[in-house]
């Protein structure tokens, strides 16, 4: 009985074998004769070698069906024009058309293998690379609003590159009917026109001269802005500009006239991360050029003190409505006096006992935190009250980093009720600090939290304080990268996701710390900038916020823009608590990002 039972399921197999063969030839067949579907057929010893000519096969082919759909040079023969379309088509291959459906016709070693995709499915990877495009446009329009001159360059041209990439380029329109391409250009073009740059101090130091610059955009400070600089024999770091204050640093001997600045548009290192720019780039022959991209810097050194003056007016306007005024602040002053002259001269031993235990550590990884030095601070220091003890703001030093990037940073200093350093962070942007203190309903001393909240916590990772942030974070922290849920999750702890569309990557806290600690080990240097604030809070009983915050993220190996909420229990304001952190690289279907209402809280 048993050997019956095994032959009669070895005939029953065997039938099926027979007959799925039988079926999937004329499968083969239908393909090959459907006008809805676009084929490539390779051979090889191996299936991979088959495959591989498959899919070579399945290009060709696809890049004849659509070269009618894409603008022709005037100056391109057909054959430069043909090979064009096929490198275009490329771009598609290697990220979108992966998902192209295979066959096995024959095994090794005689292997053949058939590619295809169906003409409505080729279609809408059009318009995805469309739809990205636009994307792209409309954050470089908020952007360039915000002034955040580098993100809208970035996001700008990103799409100018893409639309290469994309049939019919030449008819695709905005959202007021406006041809793209031109538009683009354009817009590129205008930000450069609207840039302005003067120096406005010059310090001389071991044969050197360390010059600050004032960066304005259509009048207003930038917010970020990244540039290069000729210094006489080289083309120096990008380095990046924050709150309208940019550096350069030229020999003694150098002339400080036609002086230009060459603004950085391509952000070639960041695009590596978005496969289908990657793609792009590697099949343009070269980036596209905009001559207009090098901006002449003004000597305004005679109202230098006058610009910064109100520069920090403004900050410090700002800051009115969010810390309280110490009244006494010269023992503070003292040991921030004492601190400067130690980073100038670097020598630290001096200046330990200023410090605690944890303070010395923060300091020593501020001080590693590139090459760091001290800008000018013609207007001093601000000393608030903190909830047990004061904080100065601020201290403006620049970072630099070997072969990479040179940031500008204000030093936060905290102090215990001794008088001694406690912490150090880096100054949230003055567009963060600006919303947080627009928040009418929150009193001072919420405000106050919030800002400084914000501030070490993108500190901890510019300092790589793993340490700090698996403090801060809940055991059963609800950590989430992506866009969008399937379905109601419910979740231990005291934090529930409500129903949400999409799809995310949960992680635990541990497993969040693990990558985290990769992250750090791999990079030379991380930087964190904050705009966009919205603040909410759970329940009125409790000290409990929802923070929805737009992220700009830079990395030595990783750079891009993205969507933070925090959800954050700030009752003890010395040990804040997140309950809740979610990432977004973009915006939902909806144009939404995960916010207060997509939690419950227990």
């Amino acid at each position: 009985m048993k050997i019956n039972y095994i032959m009669k399921r070895i005939i029953t197999f065997l039938f099926a074998l027979s007959l799925g063969s039988i079926l999937f030839a004329q499968t083969v067949d239908e393909i090959k004769n459907n006008n809805l579907y676009i084929w490539g057929e390779g051979s090889g010893n191996t299936t991979r070698s088959a495959d591989k000519e498959a899919l070579s096969d399945l290009i060709s082919k696809i890049s004849v069906n659509v070269e009618s759909q894409f603008a022709k040079e005037a100056q391109e023969t057909d054959a430069e024009y043909s090979e064009r379309v096929t490198s275009i088509v490329k771009t598609y291959s290697s990220a979108k058309l992966n998902n192209t459906k295979q066959f096995m016709i024959s095994d090794e070693p005689n292997a053949k293998m058939l590619r295809y995709i169906s003409k409505s499915e080729l279609q809408k990877q059009f318009a995805d690379r469309r739809n990205k495009i636009v994307a792209y446009t409309s954050d470089a329009i908020e952007a360039e609003k915000e002034n955040k001159v580098s993100t809208a360059l970035q996001k700008y041209y990103w799409a100018l590159s893409l639309m290469s990439s994309y049939p019919k380029s030449d008819t695709l329109t905005f959202i007021n009917g406006e041809l793209l391409m031109p538009f683009l250009t354009k817009k590129i073009n205008s930000v450069f026109e609207g840039l302005k740059a003067d120096i406005v101090k010059v310090e001389t130091e071991e044969n050197k001269q360390n010059v600050e610059l004032f960066i304005t955009y259509n009048g207003n400070p930038v917010q970020n802005y990244d540039y290069t600089y000729f210094d006489g024999q080289s083309f120096s770091n990008i380095v990046s500009a924050k709150d309208g204050r940019g550096l350069i640093e030229l020999s003694d001997m150098h002339e400080l006239k036609g002086i230009t600045l060459r603004s950085e548009y391509t952000f070639e290192t960041e695009a590596v991360f978005d496969e289908d720019l990657k793609s792009v780039f590697e099949q343009m022959p070269e980036i596209i050029p905009f001559h207009s991209n090098k901006i002449s810097v003004g000597d305004n050194r005679e109202k230098g003190e006058e610009i910064l003056a109100m520069q920090a007016s403004e900050t410090k306007a700002e800051e009115s409505a969010v810390f309280e005024m110490v009244e006494d602040h010269n023992p503070y002053l003292d040991v921030i006096t004492a601190i400067e002259n130690a980073i100038k001269q670097k020598s630290y031993a001096s200046i330990q006992s200023h410090f605690t235990e944890e303070g010395l550590n923060v300091f020593n990884r501020l001080i590693k935190y590139g090459n760091a030095k001290l800008l000018s601070n013609e207007m001093g220091y601000s000393f608030y009250k903190s909830e047990k003890g004061v904080i100065c703001r601020s201290m403006p030093m620049s970072f630099r980093f070997k072969g990479n990037k040179e940031f500008i940073e204000s030093v936060v200093f905290e102090f215990d009720e001794n008088k001694k350093v406690k912490n150090l962070s880096f100054q949230l942007e003055q567009e963060a600090v600006a919303d947080i203190a627009s928040q009418e309903q929150w009193n001072k001393a919420s405000k106050h939290v919030l800002v400084r909240f914000l501030e070490n916590y993108k500190t901890a990772y510019a300092l790589e304080r793993l340490d700090y942030l698996k403090e801060i974070f809940s055991d059963d922290a609800l950590i989430i990268v992506g866009s969008t849920v399937s379905k109601p999750q419910d979740l231990e702890g005291r934090i529930r996701l409500n129903e949400k569309d999409a799809k995310y990557n949960e992680y635990t806290k541990a497993e969040y710390m693990k990558n985290l600690e990769r992250c750090f080990n791999r990079n030379e240097f991380i930087n964190l900038r904050f705009t966009e604030n919205e603040i909410k809070k759970f329940k009125k009983d409790k000290e409990m916020y929802g923070i929805q915050i737009k992220q700009d993220y830079f990395s030595s190996t990783y750079g891009d823009t993205g969507y933070l909420f925090l959800g954050v229990d700030v009752e003890n304001p010395e040990k804040p608590v997140i309950h809740v952190r979610t990432w977004q690289p973009e915006k939902d279907r909806e144009g939404g990002v995960f916010g207060i209402n997509d939690f419950s809280i227990e």
